[in-house]
């Protein structure tokens, strides 16, 4: 009833999307749990390999891209974890029936603010549900994000629970003491060692139950969670709204500076277009991103270049002009200093693959 990864290949799932698609799961007779297991080199990849939630990444910080994810599915309880050594913007759509919260197994938070940023450090973030998300992680991120199913934790909880985590806010930070989200962080790391225990010797009853247990512990932690964020709760007080002026400029340069009329765009001609003072766009960006306009833009420029590079037959020259790198020494200049790896390199790579 668990699907695990190759032997032959310790840690990865060669095949697993190939076996079964996980947003397919639900029905499939005897399935009581899918795990994937994967390291990737490469941020595109990486950010492809999470099914089900629409995603795309931008690698920020110049270096080798190494990412982890380990992936658990339940019929109805979803539980990721992600871990990557670059800063990596990320966007993504975060699936409608779902009821989700990250926490933060590490997140440098001393460059930025939780609320431009849009994602606690130290705390619960109650994410938002079929809704566009956007946040810049820091180097060395790493996060597990619990996801439940809405329409099915009717048959699991009372009605008074289920309606706890209908009217639980989301889009909020909570605030919480250290001891308690160490707490939490130790038993979700205990969990997922649990999960890549082996289960050899176990009969098919005694895994069943064993699936139940761990999907059950984690319904209870998301309801402990959920509940501190009601009105009623003596903790609502330290949830609040996530996001602010700042995020949103962020998130309005970054879509500008990807679209026909901002691709080429310099910095002077983004603050004339959404009619913002450089200064005010220099201290958005240092909030958000922990960077400067720039060199958050031209990583930005970059990333969607790669995309290309990979995706279309283009010569290396139009990719670099499409997105204002007019002289393509200085293109791959930059792109090897961010990617380690030439224009060329990435061209031939995918012709390899």
């Amino acid at each position: 009833s668990i699907l695990r990864p190759d032997r032959r290949s310790p840690g990865t799932f060669p095949q697993a999307r190939i076996l079964l698609n996980p947003c397919f799961a639900e029905g499939i007779k005897g399935l009581k749990m899918l795990i994937q297991s994967e390291t990737f080199h490469e941020v595109n990849h990486h950010a492809r390999s999470l099914t089900c939630w629409p995603q795309e990444y931008d690698q920020l910080t110049a270096g080798r891209f190494e990412g982890y994810l380990q992936d658990v599915h339940f019929d109805s309880v979803r539980l990721f974890r992600e871990r990557m050594n670059q800063g990596v913007a990320q966007h993504t759509h975060t699936p409608a029936g779902q009821i989700a919260l990250l926490v933060p197994i590490h997140l440098d938070g001393s460059k930025t603010s939780d609320q431009a940023r849009n994602v606690l450090a130290d705390g619960i973030t109650l994410l938002p549900c079929d809704e566009d998300f956007f946040f810049v992680g820091p180097p060395d991120t790493d996060y597990s994000v619990i996801s439940l199913q809405q329409d099915q934790l009717h048959d699991l909880l009372s009605d008074e629970d289920y309606d706890t985590l209908l009217s639980a806010r989301r889009s909020h930070g909570i605030q919480v003491k250290p001891e308690w989200l160490s707490q939490v962080r130790s038993t979700l790391m205990s969990l997922l060692q649990e999960l890549n225990s082996n289960d050899e010797q176990l009969s098919e009853q005694q895994t069943a139950q064993k699936e139940k247990a761990l999907r059950d512990r984690l319904v209870l932690m998301a309801l402990d969670i959920y509940s501190g964020s009601l009105d009623s709760h003596p903790l609502h007080r330290s949830a609040r709204p996530l996001g602010n002026q700042h995020h949103y400029l962020v998130r309005r340069c970054h879509e500008y500076a990807l679209s026909d009329e901002g691709a080429t765009a310099s910095v002077l001609d983004i603050c004339k277009q959404l009619g913002i003072a450089r200064r005010t766009l220099n201290y958005s960006f240092a909030k958000v991103t922990g960077t400067s306009p720039a060199q958050y833009l031209r990583a930005v420029k970059l990333n969607a270049a790669r995309r290309q590079l990979l995706t279309s037959n283009l010569p290396v020259t139009a990719v670099a002009a499409n997105y204002g790198f007019f002289h393509t020494g200085y293109f791959s200049q930059e792109y090897r200093r961010l990617f380690g790896e030439t224009p060329t390199a990435t061209r031939a790579g995918r012709v390899k693959g």
